[in-house]
């Protein structure tokens, strides 16, 4: 026995050790990371020579603005920023055009609507626009047709694949049940159909309807702006995408029906065009100076799912009310800045962070405008609510007004593997979220009251901060999603437009249209927040212990892909 527990000490000791070694040389790396970046950091100069400018749209344009100590020398820039350099580059003498690379395009499609503004008003300057790309898809193939020019290699290697739409998702009750986990889904909203995909073999007729709606929907936009764009009349265009001439194809196929404009491979269109000088968009400083007005109007980002505590991953893109709040102080503080964009694209989340972060939103006395970005739904719609006004592209996912709790039983799974869970309780429903106590109708209601009571003042949120009659907002309630071009009809938003639409219709109400700037509030990270994000996977390889938590096996659950997150979870 004393041998064993000498050995169990020795084996722990050396992980110990090795985790302690790792973690001090992770945080050594992280200050010669520091010191190089801050003894090397250039400055960046406005370009000298005439150049075109590239955009990679593999890269990631995020919406939030953040800035990390260990990022001096950071070439990337979030969408804004994209959208903000295209628009100076088109007065700039020393940009000679715009090249777009499309491949792993990574815009969403509402994101995809407002860059192919501003590259139509781009073109006004006579400057040209080329794409090129050799795999492309919808969206690729969609933001291509705001180009002049549309290059694809001759090779019978491209990928072209174009389609109506396809959408897989994934139903869990066989494997729940064989696994012994039993997961309670209480909703309020009869097409609030989160995780119902655990407790249903197919998918609900609330889900298919709503979903289905959708993305029809979606693609008659795909279809038009593409039709618009390529000069291509739209039944024959829809006729050929549905038939499947464009699925598993080449360039050629692209090219057949005119939806490309030459079939060149990169180096030689670049000869022929005299292409010399190409600057990254993420690397552009104007030739010209800019005037900057006191008169600013400040954008705020509300970006990714919304908790009441910061996730233990603090890169994780999450917004929380003390988060956000001190971001909207800033603003609010500045006295320069006369209004506020907020840029919301965020599924949803926790209730309670909603409330409190739609409560500060209102208690700004300076005027307040919400962007929908690709999603503001649920929690991210409960939040818009507090604002003036609200714009959406067309494309937005919005609504989802509803209330929703998971709340997995996992008894027979424990069985199944040999732990006999044992309880002491003490007082009435004092078990109400246990992992393994049987959810009987009474517990049910228990749960389902308390969110109707959330659902209730959630449609009071709407009738009062969009003036509508609450039997209306009933009636696009019940957990249903909506377009942003179907939302504006029904009262859910106020204007269809981008960030640019919504800035300039702030200073038009603001009077100061002729004379004003904007400017980001950005979320800065410390060098506490960079080195636990750091450590935190070293700490959770060596730790059995946060790999049982239930804030992680809650991750788990939640980590799929679909349109929103409900409003409310309940902790399990």
């Amino acid at each position: 026995m004393f041998l064993l527990r000498w050995i169990f000490n020795f084996l722990k000791f050396i992980i110990r050790e090795i985790s302690s070694m790792i973690i001090k040389f992770t945080f050594l790396l992280v200050l010669i990371i520091l010191a190089f970046n801050y003894f090397t950091k250039t400055k960046k100069s406005p370009i000298t020579k005439k150049s075109y400018l590239k955009i990679d749209l593999a890269k990631e344009f995020n919406e939030t603005l953040i800035q990390s100590p260990l990022n001096f020398n950071s070439k990337s820039i979030n969408f804004y920023q994209l959208l903000n350099n295209i628009s100076m580059a088109k007065e700039d003498s020393n940009v000679q055009g715009i090249i777009l690379f499309l491949d792993d395009n990574s815009l969403s499609r509402s994101q995809i609507d407002e860059l192919g503004e501003v590259l139509n008003e781009f073109k006004t300057s006579t400057k040209p626009i080329y794409s090129y790309g050799a795999m492309l898809d919808n969206n690729s193939l969609l933001i291509s047709s705001y180009t002049n020019e549309i290059i694809m290699p001759p090779a019978a290697s491209t990928a072209v694949n174009i389609t109506g739409y396809n959408k897989d998702i994934p139903y869990f009750k066989g494997l729940t049940e064989k696994l012994g986990i039993d997961v309670n889904v209480i909703h309020v909203g009869d097409f609030k159909t989160y995780g119902e995909n655990y407790t249903r073999s197919e998918m609900s007729e609330e889900n298919r309807s709503d979903l289905k709606r959708i993305l029809d929907k979606s693609y008659s936009f795909f279809l038009e702006d593409l039709s618009k764009n390529r000069s291509i009349e739209i039944n024959s265009l829809n006729s050929t995408i549905l038939s499947g001439e464009l699925m598993g194809e080449s360039s050629e196929s692209l090219k057949k029906y005119n939806l490309i404009s030459t079939l060149n491979y990169w180096e030689n269109f670049k000869k022929e065009k005299n292409i010399e000088n190409i600057t990254n968009i993420e690397e552009y400083i104007p030739s010209f100076k800019s005037t900057i007005s006191n008169n600013k109007i400040a954008i705020v980002y509300a970006d990714g799912e919304i908790n009441y505590t910061s996730s233990k991953n603090p890169t994780a893109s999450t917004i929380t009310p003390d988060k956000f709040i001190s971001a909207l102080e800033k603003a609010e503080k500045d006295d320069n800045i006369k209004g506020i964009v907020i840029r919301v694209n965020s599924p949803g989340g926790s209730a309670l962070a909603s409330d409190i972060i739609c409560n500060a939103i209102k208690n700004v006395e300076k005027p307040i405008y919400v962007s929908i970005g690709n999603v503001a739904a649920s929690g991210g719609y409960y939040i818009s609510t507090a604002a003036k006004k609200i714009f959406a592209d067309k494309n937005s996912i919005t609504g989802s007004i509803g209330v929703v709790s998971l709340i997995p039983n996992v008894k027979e799974l424990t069985n199944k593997i040999g732990i006999n869970m044992n309880d002491i309780s003490y007082g009435k429903y004092s078990d109400l979220y246990s992992l393994t106590a049987p959810m009987t109708p009474e517990r049910q209601e228990k749960i389902y009251n308390s969110n109707l009571k959330v659902y209730k003042e959630f449609l009071n949120k709407v009738a009062y901060g969009r003036n509508l009659p609450l039997e209306e907002v009933e009636k696009i309630a019940q957990g249903k999603v909506w377009l942003g071009d179907e939302a504006i009809k029904i009262g859910l938003i106020d204007s269809i437009g981008g960030i640019n639409a919504t800035i300039k219709s702030l200073a038009t109400d603001l009077n100061i249209n002729d004379n004003y700037s904007v400017t980001e509030i950005s979320y800065e990270e410390d060098l506490k927040t960079m080195f636990e994000s750091t450590v935190f996977p070293i700490q959770t390889f060596f730790s059995f212990k946060s790999l049982t938590k239930s804030e992680n096996l809650k991750n788990l659950i939640e980590n799929e892909d679909i349109f929103f997150k409900p409003i409310l979870y309940l902790s399990f």
